[in-house]
């Protein structure tokens, strides 16, 4: 994949399985929430790609990053693929109520990863506050 391609819903989930597989052979469970454009991919029809995969890793960080670069090389990602810049926009005691279910991967049955997505108002606040910071400069 070269740096101009976006992934689509069924090429994320297609690495999340892959993350999944991954983290479920080492005996991990795994989390991450997304944020950004494949937040809202996941929760609108509207939007159909995303550059990349904006995401906070909630637990399992070393396993679930060399997951997200397995994942990169079988699909030909680019290893910014999942991308975790876009923590330093997060709230520093986020809530569980910030998020909802997206889904557990690479199966509801075997489980090693969980996926959350950041809800709209939170989606929108975290740009507020990026925009915040690029004004302030």
């Amino acid at each position: 994949m070269d740096g101009s391609e976006e992934l689509d819903r069924a090429k994320i989930e297609e690495a999340f399985r892959i993350m999944g597989q991954y983290l479920l052979d080492r005996n991990t469970l795994g989390e991450i929430a997304i944020c950004g454009g494949s937040a809202i991919l996941f929760q609108f029809d509207w939007r159909r790609t995303s550059e990349d995969v904006d995401a906070r890793i909630l637990s399992g960080h070393d396993l679930v990053t060399r997951a997200a670069e397995a994942a990169a090389k079988q699909l030909d990602l680019p290893r910014s693929w999942l991308d975790e810049s876009v923590a330093m926009y997060a709230r520093r005691h986020e809530e569980e109520g910030d998020r909802i279910f997206v889904g557990v991967y690479p199966s509801p049955e075997r489980v090693g990863l969980r996926v959350v997505a950041a809800k709209p108002s939170y989606i929108l606040a975290m740009k507020l506050s990026a925009l915040e910071r690029s004004t302030a400069d």
